[in-house]
């Protein structure tokens, strides 16, 4: 057996009995402790074997009102033996509200293995097919950070290992009843609004959502009056114009605050309701901020920026197209930026990961697929919209010639581009079929312009004469830039005739079609001239077009003899 034979076989059988290892090896891993709860009285005959047992046993008897049983299932090692007889059920009572109000329990998640074994996680979880000890059920602020409540495996020197609520969550059970337990208004109502109505929903809860709704409306109705009316008394000012605008914004702005102030201190709902209506007025808040932050930015552009198209396409206005160009590109970058931003902050504040319930909601992979599937066209246009941006295709201000038309960027949006042509009319292309179809751009580098008018002529033309006539017209005409660049060639012909071409330089788009359209008139009013004084047999029509009107002639000279032959 060579060497390499006999590594290769010593490295396959130490894998195999690292396999075999750990199917072997037991799935017992907990936290040792001396005792569990000394100072409680008794053996308490509660399942606390698995998981989801011990959350199950810990729910039905503080639903039974056995506080002092359901505190065995909490580790009070963090409080003196004393004092646990007293502490424990009321903070199995308090832990109750919390549950009742903070936590969506995602039972099919929950393992119900003594090992805490998930057996659904994903292959590529790093605690797939691990036996494990502590179990995170909720993340829930209090104060400026999140607080872990969990669920740990514990044996104690004489028992069996048993999952309870840890004592580091325990710990935080005061601080977050404080927090999230029962307000002041809450236990001023009688005994009947405490009555459930439906499983986790008070009666009090269904009459109170409706009259937080309707004062966090008329809070912001109340602020969007004042700034419409505000807004009225200082326009056609610059603050009257931007109080006018963000008035809705406000509005919506603190009718969310309202809610979400309300809703925190005032009406601390159960689960049901907050795992769903905190995150949206949250949503609503970070929306409000932030379209009040756009808003204000382009208020402040529109004041900054030339509003008249005609002026920045001017050759002497290249920079301030630029310019504008350029701050039009950071506001839809910073725009981007302040909503990442503000969806990481948002997802930072609801735990949109952490959160058990609303985690739930977001790995509904047909949901995600489905926003995936809508938001495609919003983000391919944002995206080629950030493409001419950093590219600079096309500029505020630039002549364009685009499928035919003639027009100038008037602005360039998330999602579209307006472009408006030369008879005044306003073109909506969306982004990415701007940025897919080709176009010419007239103004990129440098806004002169050659414009060529072509005339077909007879092939005894004498062109010297035309071209006496361009030079006189080239030299008299000041849009005419390029004096001794003017040309006149003879660029085609055939059977009909040839094909002259007449060449002269504006200073940009708009002055040169003003000088083609002068220019063709001046050309064809000297081939007329031409025309009839010709002499020595020259012609300046074609040969086709002057057959036709001789045919014409001598139709109407018969016509003329019928006439009178017929009298």
């Amino acid at each position: 057996m060579t060497l390499m034979t006999a590594l290769a076989l010593g490295w396959l059988a130490g894998l195999a009995g690292s396999a075999a290892a750990q199917q072997s090896a037991p799935g017992d891993v907990y936290f040792e402790v001396e005792a569990l709860n000394p100072g409680l009285a008794g053996e308490p005959r509660i399942n606390r074997d698995t998981p989801q047992a011990a959350l199950e046993s810990f729910l039905d008897l503080a639903k039974a009102g056995e506080y002092a049983r359901a505190a065995h299932l909490l580790d009070l090692s963090s409080i003196e033996a004393a004092d646990q007889p007293s502490a424990g059920p009321q903070l199995a009572r308090q832990l109750e509200k919390i549950l009742e109000r903070k936590v969506w329990i995602n039972w099919e998640g929950l393992p119900d293995r003594p090992d805490g074994l998930d057996i659904t996680a994903s292959p590529k979880d790093l605690l797939a097919g691990s036996p494990r000890r502590s179990l995170r059920l909720a993340l829930i602020e209090l104060d400026d950070r999140p607080v872990p409540l969990r669920l740990e495996r514990v044996k104690p020197a004489d028992g069996q290992p048993v999952w309870v609520f840890a004592a580091r969550s325990v710990e935080t059970i005061p601080a977050l009843h404080k927090a999230y337990g029962e307000s002041w208004l809450e236990r001023s109502m009688p005994n009947w609004a405490h009555t459930q109505i439906v499983p986790g929903l008070a009666a009090w809860q269904l009459l109170s959502l409706p009259l937080l709704l309707m004062s966090a409306g008329l809070a912001g109705w109340l602020v969007y009056r004042m700034l419409r009316n505000a807004g009225s008394q200082l326009r056609p000012g610059f603050w009257g114009r931007l109080l006018g605008r963000l008035a809705l914004s406000f509005g919506v702005l603190t009718g969310a605050v309202t809610g979400y102030a309300m809703q925190g201190r005032l009406f601390v709902f159960s689960a049901t309701i907050d795992t769903f209506f905190a995150p949206l007025l949250l949503m609503i808040l970070f929306g409000g901020a932030l379209t009040v932050f756009v808003q204000t930015i382009d208020m402040i552009l529109e004041r900054t920026l030339t509003k008249d198209i005609s002026e920045l396409e001017k050759p002497e206005n290249r920079e301030m197209r630029a310019f504008q160009t350029n701050l039009s590109a950071f506001r839809r970058i910073g725009i981007v930026l302040a909503i990442m931003l503000a969806a990481g902050v948002l997802l930072t504040q609801i735990n949109l990961f952490a959160t058990t319930g609303v985690a739930l909601i977001g790995s509904a992979g047909v949901v995600t697929l489905i926003l995936a599937f809508a938001a495609r066209s919003a983000l391919s246009n944002i995206m080629a919209s950030l493409q001419i941006a950093i590219s600079k295709t096309a500029a505020i201000g630039d002549s364009l010639f685009f499928e035919n038309r003639w027009c100038y960027v008037e602005k360039i949006n998330f999602t579209y581009v307006l472009l408006k042509t030369w008879d005044s009319r306003r073109l909506i292309v969306p982004v990415t079929y701007f940025v897919s179809e080709p176009f010419e751009n007239w103004t990129k580098r440098d806004p002169t312009m050659t414009k060529v008018v072509r005339l077909r002529l007879h092939h005894s033309a004498d062109i010297d004469s035309l071209r006496e006539r361009f030079e006189s017209f080239v030299r008299d005409n000041d849009k005419v830039i390029d004096k001794d660049g003017a040309r006149v060639l003879v660029v085609d012909h055939d059977a009909t005739g040839m094909l002259v071409g007449f060449y002269a330089t504006a200073e940009e788009p708009l002055t040169a079609w003003t000088m083609e359209c002068e220019l063709r008139e001046a050309m064809l009013k000297a081939a007329s001239e031409l025309e009839l004084e010709r002499s020595e047999g020259r012609q300046f029509l074609p040969a086709e077009r002057d057959s036709r009107i001789s045919d014409f002639a001598e139709m109407e000279d018969a016509q003329q003899g019928d006439a009178r032959s017929a009298t």
